[in-house]
């Protein structure tokens, strides 16, 4: 061997190679997981908040007289139901957790782009003590909404869907669903509009990315020096040992006639691998099997550990961390499963059971999040032991869904009425603390072929139902 390929042997040594790769592999992974934690995790928080939002707009929607509504925005006079449905709105800003809730209109005044108020909702204090600031019909805005705003708003009364938007104030940062309202001759002469402020929302995604991030950079630098130390160990220096016997015995070997010379140092390498078959191969031209057969089982060994683990992490992904019962991921597999059995026709009768825990701000708010943590799990234990031969999910902070099948969809009713009386006990009982007089508002309906295409109107059904059910509650505690 000449010093022309010795030189070229030492000018990439394979250890600064492993460590090079290690590192662009740990800085394409820190890139790759970070923005794609980043997108699913703000994917996932949108999305909930695009279907509490689109909840309140069409149960708000399904409240309005839209003639009535147009009349007066065309006239800027009030009427009876104008002001039932302000008193209304003023309610849901109440008891739902949103920013504002509005509507408004845009126009053109003196070629000028403005928008005018026609409902806008406020709490007690804001509506009836300090009015100050208060929008009130026909309110036309100065310089709160540019330009642009106007013609974006403009654009949203011809469509008949719910646009989403993401709007930075100077109070935070807001989620904005609007519903163009149209009136009975389908013209549109408002937009209903949902704010929820995502402050708080954006800073937590930024922090969970950069945790993330961190936590990926963090890995990866331990794993890396394990790895480096490991294959220094195991790759890099039984190499170098077999190098300089390679090259000793090729420079002893150049030109030398005495074949009693020609002796081969074996070098002496510790780990079992297929460096130190390499090795035995030059001395001796044989394979050994048996590390072969040793690599093949620790590929299985591990093969086997990560299935195992991926079992793991599977049945994390369908459980509820609170309460222990099914989550929303769990939900919707099951709603997948039974429109193709619905489909196919296997699927027997069946009910869904919509319930949702009242009064959990209050309770976050007055008593703290442990507190409303326990709320929480004592509805849960209460819905589980009341339809104990049905699937039960949490598919929101608040909201519980049951499955009603085989036995229990038999006894519905009393079933149900079973869980009234024991809420109706506990609201008697005052032994209990105020966070343990759990309240709850309750809905159930059954799968009728004759009216439900699929499963998911049964659900909307029994939705509906719950929020009558909150309604009715809700007048009965005002008397």
């Amino acid at each position: 061997m000449d010093k022309t390929m010795q030189k070229k042997l030492v000018v990439r040594p394979l250890g600064r190679s492993i460590a090079i790769g290690c590192i662009l592999f740990i800085v394409t992974l820190c890139i790759v997981l970070g923005i794609t934690s980043f997108f699913n995790y703000r994917r996932a928080l949108y999305q909930r908040y695009e279907a509490y939002i689109t909840d309140i707009l069409h149960y708000v929607d399904r409240q309005i007289d839209d003639d009535d509504l147009a009349r007066c925005a065309a006239t800027l006079e009030r009427s009876e139901k104008f002001d039932a449905l302000e008193k209304f709105m003023d309610s849901i800003k109440e008891d739902f957790d949103i920013h504002y809730l509005y509507i408004l209109t845009p126009i053109r005044k003196n070629g000028v782009g403005k928008i005018m108020s026609i409902i806008s909702a406020e709490n007690y204090y804001d509506r009836y003590v300090s009015t100050e600031g208060n929008l009130y019909l026909g309110w036309i805005s100065d310089d709160e909404y540019d330009e642009a705003t106007v013609e974006e708003l403009f654009a949203i009364m011809q469509r008949k869907d719910i646009v989403f938007y993401e709007e930075a104030t100077e109070w935070g940062v807001d989620y904005t669903g609007s519903l163009t309202l149209f009136d009975s001759q389908k013209k549109p002469y408002a937009i209903l509009c949902v704010d929820v402020d995502i402050t708080d929302i954006t800073r937590l995604i930024r922090k969970r990315t950069l945790e993330s991030f961190l936590l990926i950079i963090l890995l990866g630098a331990f794993f890396t020096l394990i790895f480096l130390f490991w294959t220094r160990i195991n790759i890099t220096k039984p190499i170098k040992r077999l190098e300089k016997s390679v090259v000793a015995f090729a420079n002893k070997s150049h030109g030398q006639r005495d074949t009693s010379l020609l002796t081969f140092d074996k070098p002496e390498i510790t780990v079992k691998n297929e460096i130190s078959n390499l090795s035995t191969a030059v001395n001796q031209m044989t394979v050994d099997i048996r590390d072969y057969v040793d690599g093949i089982i620790q590929a299985e060994r591990k093969a086997e550990i990560l299935r195992e683990h991926a079992n793991q992490m599977t049945e994390l992904a369908n459980k509820d961390a609170l309460t222990g019962i099914r989550n929303k991921t769990a939900y919707d597999k099951e709603i997948k499963n039974m429109e193709y059995h619905l489909l196919t026709g296997v699927q027997e009768d069946f009910g869904i059971v919509m319930i949702d825990l009242n009064f959990l701000k209050r309770i976050n708010d007055t008593y703290g999040h442990e507190q409303g943590n326990f709320a929480i799990k004592k509805l849960c234990a209460l819905v589980c032991t009341t339809f104990g031969h049905s699937p039960v999910f949490r598919i929101g902070g608040d909201e519980f869904v049951v499955i009603l099948q085989g036995e229990d969809y038999s006894n519905t009713n009393l079933l149900v009425e079973s869980f009234k009386q024991r809420l109706e006990d506990i609201a008697k009982d005052d032994t209990l603390e105020p966070w343990e007089k759990v309240s709850a508002a309750i809905g159930v309906a059954s799968f009728d072929k004759e009216i439900d295409a699929d499963v998911v109107n049964v659900f909307k059904r029994a939705d509906k139902k719950m929020y009558e059910c909150k309604e009715a509650m809700k007048a009965r505690r005002n008397d």
